[in-house]
């Protein structure tokens, strides 16, 4: 009798550990710790991020991590309209083939800038890239060399409402100027 009970005290074990296993998890394996969940996020940068009178600075508008497609989009950017003078928008790289993305300067240092994907793909859930570029010339002749400026996005709209930070800002910096 008790080498029939060894065998069911076995058979018992053995199928406690086939189930261990089926579940992926064995009984001295602990939960792995979840990570944190993605923050989405809109950032600004601008390049180069200092520079002299003519020079051409890149301002690059990117998302990551949102959390819902994104079909159209809207937003404010404000600049030192003393140091930088508004030259144009181009698509980014998550961005490229909407039916537009356009900026309109509509008083001095204030931009409106909006995109819609039209019969475009909109930007999957958890994207990672830009949604516009910027450029912009240096002017700043009036200004003193060292002078630094802020350009922020803020009041975003659409699909992209609520996502942080906003405001969102990049300096820039005026350079070896003759007038210093």
């Amino acid at each position: 009798m008790k080498r029939f009970e060894r065998c069911v005290h076995i058979a018992a074990a053995l199928a406690l550990l086939a189930s261990w296993t089926a579940c992926g998890k064995s009984p001295a394996t602990p939960d792995a710790p979840a990570g944190p969940a993605p923050q989405p996020a809109i950032t600004i940068a601008c390049g180069p991020t200092s520079g002299d009178k003519d020079t051409v600075v890149t301002v690059t508008v990117s998302i990551k991590d949102n959390q819902q497609e994104v079909g159209v989009f809207g937003m404010d950017l404000t600049f030192p309209p003393k140091m930088l003078e508004f030259s144009g928008v181009s698509k980014g790289s998550l961005t490229g083939n909407w039916a537009a993305v356009d900026g309109n300067e509509v008083s001095a240092g204030n931009l409106k800038i909006g995109g819609f994907k039209g019969s475009g793909t909109a930007l999957a859930k958890n994207s990672d890239g830009s949604i516009v570029v910027l450029t912009f010339k240096v002017d700043g002749s009036s200004l003193a060399n060292g002078q630094q400026g802020q350009i922020c996005i803020k009041n975003y709209t659409d699909d992209i409402t609520g996502i942080p930070p906003e405001p969102a800002c990049a300096s820039f910096t005026l350079t070896s100027l003759n007038n210093s």
